[in-house]
């Protein structure tokens, strides 16, 4: 049978006023409903006469959507006068066996019939303890202190749980030490139930890696609770040392989704954000650690699932990387969004440097349309020269994220450049003209061929293509073409003996991973025509030193002289497969290999008899020789 909880008090009024009653009372109610709670299955038996002890049964109890079943609850100092119900020292357990072998939980319980007042209240509750009520918090192993109090009055209702040094772990996610308070407050109106709530974690844990945090968080809202939907109006998020947000949100209980939700952020501190939430994902990725300093401003808002605006907004910003090969400073940006109109975002930075290289103050708009956002005309000082963007555009589709660039730099002279990038001193002016490069499914592909003059020539990339550009398995594929170089330029720039001359050079198939050559095809010969070609001998002691002792044994007759020895012809060709470098020449001579073709008195030829080396091996040896720090001396 049904009993509204009122019925149940006057019927239990009637019993105890009625003539000739029995000192032992048991009740049996089949179901019991509340506004707080539904109980199914309760009997309730007490001694009228001796009022003071008293036991309640459960087959099953429901309360704020959690269940709970086979419980028994013994009240001590039991009351009951037929309009006031107390029990202010009361124990609850499962009698099942999850139950058996954990102690009472205490508890107090009050009720009025003249004005419907109904309390219950944990006090000093070991979290573990809880684990046999509340059957899901047994995978977390929690541990802690915990109070809980739950009170209607009038239609009002209130909500409490405090938490003292409460831990768990479940999975990667884990806490300890947490320290909170939950607040709520509710008032029935005629469809429903106007509430207002707040959180506040001041200290302890939370971590889930790579993230963690430690207290200093504080929630608050306010909305109201229908059969048809939950509507949060204002809520407000506050994480110390980071800022604050603003947010809303209607939930449709029928359908059980988000039918509208948006929110305002304050200024946002970027170093916090930088330290706690965005580095420790990016180190899973395997990418650097970046340095942010300065405050961001966002907002958005959705309907029907769908995004209908958003604003991102920089103010005094910095971000670098620690490897130092980016920073910009002092950016601001402006950067709204409408799902059914065009936007013009505006950025800025006032200063900055591409790894040594300084660059000068620049801003420029943003067209954005839709899922596609556009950069044109953008040009930056660098230097003496200009770094350009003709054309900039990143966008995301149903099969991920896709984009495109053109652009380069102009006039950058390349002692600058060179001394900005902590290189040696190179000569001559530095230009690279990029057509089109593309980015599509995790690959960067590059249309067309990269041009660089530099060294008084011309370098061409062509077929680049960089798989995974953006994880730590990334690979490089591309070809390079180099033409009429000048030998001086290049050969003075480092410690390295002069070659006086013009060369040109091949590079195919070139794959890396990383930075580091896995296979390539390449080839380097002196440039056709008629132009001064001379080698000093430091420079054929370098290459010897690159090679086996033999050769630098017989630079030994070499006479020493202010000038260079004359050559006809200089050409090596290489090809690197599994980690051995196979070497060819101008040709063959007395089973060696030819590289170098001399002319005039004395005539120097450099002829290699390995054709096979280590690349490793071989790498190192050329570092040491442009290094100055060569083992092998010739006298």
């Amino acid at each position: 049978m049904f009993f509204p909880l009122s019925r149940v008090v006057l019927l239990l009024f009637c019993l105890l006023a009625a003539p000739g009653w029995a000192a032992q009372v048991s009740l049996t109610f089949d179901s019991i409903r509340h506004d707080v709670f539904e109980a199914d299955g309760m009997t309730l038996s007490f001694d009228a006469q001796r009022q003071g002890e008293a036991d309640i049964r459960l087959r099953r109890l429901r309360v704020g959507g959690l269940e709970y079943r086979e419980l028994r609850l013994h009240c001590s100092d039991f009351y009951f006068d037929g309009k006031r119900l107390d029990c202010p020292r009361g124990t609850v357990r499962r009698e099942d066996e999850r139950g058996s072998d954990r102690p009472p939980l205490a508890f107090s319980l009050a009720y009025r019939a003249s004005d419907g007042f109904f309390e219950f209240a944990l006090h000093d509750v070991d979290a573990v303890d809880l684990s046999p009520l509340v059957k899901k918090l047994r995978a977390w192993r929690p541990e802690g202190k915990v109070d809980f109090r739950v009170a209607v009055h009038g239609g009002k209702a209130v909500l409490q749980i405090a938490l003292r040094d409460v831990g768990f772990a479940r999975g990667d996610l884990s806490a300890k030490g947490i320290v909170a308070t939950v607040d709520v407050a509710a008032e029935r109106q005629r469809d429903g139930w106007d509430w207002q709530a707040s959180i506040d974690w001041p200290q302890g844990e939370l971590a889930r890696p790579p993230w963690r945090r430690a207290g200093g968080v504080r929630i608050g809202a306010a909305g109201r609770f229908t059969p048809a939907v939950v509507d949060v109006r204002q809520a407000r998020l506050e994480v110390a040392g980071f800022g604050a947000v603003n947010a809303s949100l209607l939930w449709d209980r029928a359908r059980d989704e988000t039918t509208a939700w948006g929110f305002v952020t304050e200024r946002l501190d970027l170093a916090t954000a930088m330290r706690e939430w965005v580095q420790p994902w990016l180190a899973q990725l395997g990418f650097p650690a970046w340095r942010t300093e300065g405050h961001a401003l966002f907002s958005a808002e959705a309907k029907n699932g769908r995004l209908l605006r958003f604003y991102a907004g920089l103010e005094d910003a910095t971000i670098a990387d620690a490897t130092g090969h980016i920073e910009l400073r002092g950016m601001s940006a402006r950067i709204p969004w409408e799902a059914d109109a065009p936007t013009t975002a505006e950025f800025g930075v006032t200063a900055g440097a591409l790894g040594d290289l300084p660059l000068g103050k620049f801003s420029f708009p943003i067209y954005i349309a839709g899922r596609e956002a556009r950069i044109r005309n953008l040009v930056a000082p660098m230097l003496d020269g200009k770094f350009t963007i003709d054309v900039l555009t990143l966008g995301r589709g149903d099969d991920g994220w896709h984009g495109e660039f053109s652009g380069g730099i102009d006039g950058v002279s390349m002692p600058k450049l060179s001394h900005a990038l902590g290189m040696p001193v190179m000569a001559g002016e530095f230009t690279a003209r990029i057509p089109r490069v593309a980015y599509d499914k995790g690959a960067l592909a590059l249309d067309g061929a990269l041009a660089i003059q530099v060294f008084d020539g011309a370098i061409a990339v062509h077929r680049l293509r960089v798989i995974d550009a953006f994880s730590a398995e990334r690979r490089f594929l591309v070809d390079v073409t180099a033409s009429n170089l000048d030998l001086g330029m290049l050969t003075q720039t480092f410690s390295f003996g002069s070659i006086a001359g013009r060369f040109d050079a091949e590079l195919h198939n070139l794959e890396m991973a990383g930075w580091k050559p896995l296979r390539f095809q390449a080839r380097l010969a002196s440039t056709p025509g008629d132009y001064p070609r001379e080698v000093s001998l430091g420079a054929l002691r370098d290459i010897a030193a690159m090679g086996e002792s033999a050769g630098a044994t017989a630079l030994k007759g070499l006479p020493e002289r202010s000038f260079g020895f004359g050559y006809a012809r200089i050409g090596i060709g290489a090809t690197l497969e599994n980690g051995v470098c196979t070497i060819e020449g101008i040709g063959r001579d007395d089973g060696g290999i030819v590289l170098m073709e001399g002319s005039g008195f004395p005539s120097v030829r450099i002829i290699g008899y390995n054709s096979r080396v280590d690349w490793d091996a071989l790498v190192a040896r050329i570092r040491e020789v442009l290094a100055g720090k060569s083992a092998m001396l010739i006298k």
